[in-house]
């Protein structure tokens, strides 16, 4: 028995990421992949269809009951009220949506200009 069969086969990096025969760069040229498996299974597809709909009344809390509230308004109260009760963990993206990612400054040593030298072996 040939145990090089059973190991599985692995990319440059060292892991399986794109080595299957699916994998769209692995298929023949004019070949479609299968849309479905990206439309149809996906998670955030059916979040973003569900967010506009109605959310029952027994998810809400009871001050809301006959609102009409959509999931996602019922989220977006959801996390502003833990943020008012202490819930440090809403607070980073609560702020992130309000005021937008803080951005970080790229420098070079001691926060001088990035200096990019390019080494030829010729």
């Amino acid at each position: 028995m040939d145990c090089m069969k059973d190991t599985p086969k692995l990319n440059s990096a060292g892991n399986k990421r794109g080595m299957s025969l699916q994998s769209r760069k692995n298929l023949a040229k004019g070949h479609k992949p299968n849309k479905r498996a990206s439309v149809e299974f996906s998670i955030t597809a059916a979040l973003k269809n569900m967010a506009n709909e109605s959310c029952p009344e027994r998810w809400l809390e009871p001050e809301d009951y006959g609102k009409g509230l959509t999931w996602r308004q019922a989220v977006a109260k959801r996390i502003w009220l833990e943020a008012v009760k202490g819930n440090a963990r809403v607070y980073p993206e609560l702020l992130d949506r309000l005021e937008g990612k803080v951005t970080q400054t790229i420098g070079g040593e001691g926060g001088g200009p990035v200096v990019l030298r390019i080494v030829d072996d010729d």
